[in-house]
């Protein structure tokens, strides 16, 4: 589906579970109703019992329609509280379907910011691979120049042979994101492989095809 489908999903689920919101505001309503009905029906029964029972003609037809609409309130109640208890049912059930367009949505975009970062790793690698030749070159360099044996000697007549090769220097000059990727260097025994690849292999289970293109 696409993103467009996925959001109209949402918005057909959410008018659903609002529609589902309104029925059961009005069978609330019509609940409040019968039992107002039916409260004033027993009071009318109250009202025209005594008249009644001495016999008097018009106290006789108000109990009786008094009797009627009680007996049609309680009746109303029964229907409406099973009506209530369904529409709640549809409710929760609208609600959960609003939930999971929801999460296909969230889903479906988090895929396309996965296949972002893979592509976004295929730049890593290239910089990595750059960075790794510089480094090489550098340290080449140092190498040739201890070997001239031309740098001052310590107070126990050698040369400082790490000192000269710049790696504390190198480190120093790294931004602290270093500190973050690489805490535990010296221990990680992950297998050396290129940033795409294990970041395709992390969030798909497989490689996948890295759209940016290697650097010359």
């Amino acid at each position: 589906m696409s993103k467009a489908e996925l959001e109209k999903a949402i918005t057909d689920k959410s008018h659903t579970a609002e529609s589902w919101r309104s029925n059961i505001k009005a069978i609330e309503a019509k609940i409040a109703d019968a039992n107002s009905r039916r409260t004033k029906a027993e009071a009318l029964r109250k009202q025209f019992a005594l008249n009644a029972s001495l016999g008097n003609t018009a106290a006789t037809e108000s109990i009786a329609k008094a009797r009627a609409e009680h007996e049609l309130a309680t009746g109303d109640l029964k229907d409406f509280a099973s009506a209530l208890i369904e529409a709640n049912e549809r409710l929760v059930e609208a609600e959960r379907e609003v939930k999971v367009a929801r999460s296909n949505l969230a889903k479906f975009e988090t895929d396309i910011l996965k296949r972002q970062r893979v592509d976004l790793a295929g730049q890593l690698d290239q910089a990595i691979e750059a960075l790794a030749g510089l480094y090489q070159q550098y340290e080449k360099l140092g190498r040739a120049i201890v070997d001239m044996d031309v740098i001052p000697h310590n107070t126990h007549l050698t040369t400082n042979f790490d000192s000269a090769l710049g790696n504390r220097r190198v480190r120093a000059a790294c931004p602290k994101l270093f500190d973050r990727v690489f805490p535990n260097a010296v221990f990680d025994e992950m297998k050396k492989e290129p940033l795409a690849t294990s970041e395709s292999r992390y969030w798909f289970g497989e490689p996948v095809e890295i759209t940016t293109t290697k650097a010359a």
